[in-house]
């Protein structure tokens, strides 16, 4: 058996969190079976993608997208009036069918939130090289209580984070690969790279902060060249991985935008979203297809993307009611939000229960304590010249440090409210520092 299990580690190993994370987050997926925070958004808007009604969302299409495939295949729903949900942007419960399931609309966000820790625990292997350590703190990811809640919901952030997560793990194979093995980075590399980014932007667009990888996985592989200010050979290598990182992002954004113009090949109920009268013109001739109504769409859609986001208030605690938190306090779970609550009388006993996004305090505050730790380490290494005993380690902490700051410094310069559940990427970005933490050691000042 000790034989096997070495010669098979690599298989055993995500095979088995890949069946804990799948037994997490799947079981009760389906209740309650009522809509709850953000589903009743995403919920009708999906339901337009398969009655071919056109809408606009402030939101990117590709998660309703995926949610509509969901519901096509797993949704159940064959026999249900869904009309109500084309009439509206915001389905209220009681005007929800009664009989209506909504494990379809789920499915994609659950199934890619429990598939994406499979990325998590390939991006510690990469850099650790040790699968036991990668997939004891893979655990971080799979038993988060705030991650389980929300991905469980017909809600866009599990989808994202399955981009992210992947982005993440093929920009530190590559890296890791041209440390450790010198092995070339390619630009089919970056190309890979660039497909995750944007369809985690078609997700929702603060998966952009990834756009920063383009540029540590350049430095890395160009580090000589820097060190040594060879202009010619880094501008030749620019010349050639700016297309092949852009470009797959851009087309990507350009063809999730031109199947969401093309399915769009209806008006319901007057509800045009502004949408100008040649697009609306466009749709009735039933040419959603052509070239000329993905440039009217495509403007539409941006339009309305860009003045929704305008219109969005401000944060106000204030409020009785607000929701909304400042972003200084995700990091200590300050603002938690109460999803849903049901009140049922049990054999005369009044019972409640509530659905509430609230993460590990264990985890959140040893991101905090992992944060401020690599400050300092990173201080005490650029403004006091101290040396470090694991460099490679020392990078890996410089770099996930830096895209945890860089986000969050991001979303402070956003005016419009803003809630905890936005943290999720900065929170995976912390997970990856616990790890480099743990090997602390390595790290130690040399006096």
């Amino acid at each position: 058996m000790k034989t096997f299990f070495k010669t098979y580690a690599r298989f055993i190993y995500p095979i088995v969190i890949l069946l804990v994370s799948l037994s997490i987050y799947f079981p009760y997926y389906g209740t309650p079976q009522a809509m709850f925070w953000d589903e009743n958004y995403h919920v009708p808007n999906a339901q337009k993608h398969i009655d071919g009604m056109m809408y606009m969302e402030p939101h990117p299409p590709l998660g309703k997208m995926l949610m509509a495939v969901g519901e096509v295949f797993f949704g159940g729903n064959e026999k249900v009036n869904k009309q109500a949900l084309l009439e509206t942007d915001y389905l209220t419960g009681d005007a929800a069918p009664p009989e209506m399931t909504y494990k379809g609309y789920r499915w994609p966000t659950v199934v890619m939130m429990a598939l994406s820790v499979v990325f998590f625990y390939g991006i510690i292997t990469c850099i650790t090289q040790r699968m036991w350590l990668a997939a004891a703190f893979t655990s971080l990811v799979i038993f988060d209580n705030a991650l389980v809640i929300h991905a469980r919901a017909a809600h866009l952030d599990g989808i994202q984070l399955f981009f992210v997560l992947a982005a993440l793990y093929f920009f530190v194979r590559a890296a890791t690969q041209f440390i450790h093995y010198q092995r070339a980075v390619r630009l089919s590399d970056y190309a890979i790279i660039g497909v995750c980014i944007g369809l985690g932007i078609m997700v929702k667009v603060t998966a952009a902060i990834l756009l920063l990888l383009f540029a540590m996985l350049y430095i890395v592989e160009q580090w000589q060249q820097i060190k040594t200010w060879n202009w010619q050979a880094l501008l030749k290598r620019l010349a050639t991985t700016v297309p092949s990182a852009v470009v797959p992002v851009v087309l990507c954004i350009l063809t999730v935008f031109y199947i969401h113009i093309g399915m769009g090949t209806k008006v319901i109920a007057n509800k045009t979203y502004k949408a100008s009268p040649e697009y609306l013109n466009q749709i009735r001739m039933g040419d959603t297809w052509s070239f000329k109504t993905f440039q009217l769409g495509l403007r539409d859609n941006w339009k309305f993307m860009s003045e929704y986001a305008d219109g969005v208030p401000r944060l106000d605690v204030c409020k009785p009611d607000e929701n909304g938190s400042y972003a200084l306090s995700w990091p200590l779970s300050k603002k938690t939000i109460s999803y849903r609550w049901d009140r049922n009388v049990v054999d005369g006993k009044v019972i409640v229960k509530y659905k509430y996004l609230i993460g590990n305090p264990i985890v959140w505050f040893s991101i905090v304590g992992g944060i401020i730790l690599s400050v300092g380490l990173i201080i005490s290494r650029y403004v006091y010249n101290n040396p470090v005993k694991d460099e490679k380690l020392f990078y890996w902490i410089c770099a996930f440090t830096g895209l945890y700051l860089v986000y969050m410094t991001t979303i402070l310069q956003i005016e419009r409210v803003m809630y905890l559940y936005h943290y999720f990427i900065a929170l995976i970005f912390g997970e990856f520092e616990m790890r480099n933490w743990f090997e602390f050691w390595k790290l130690q000042v040399v006096r």
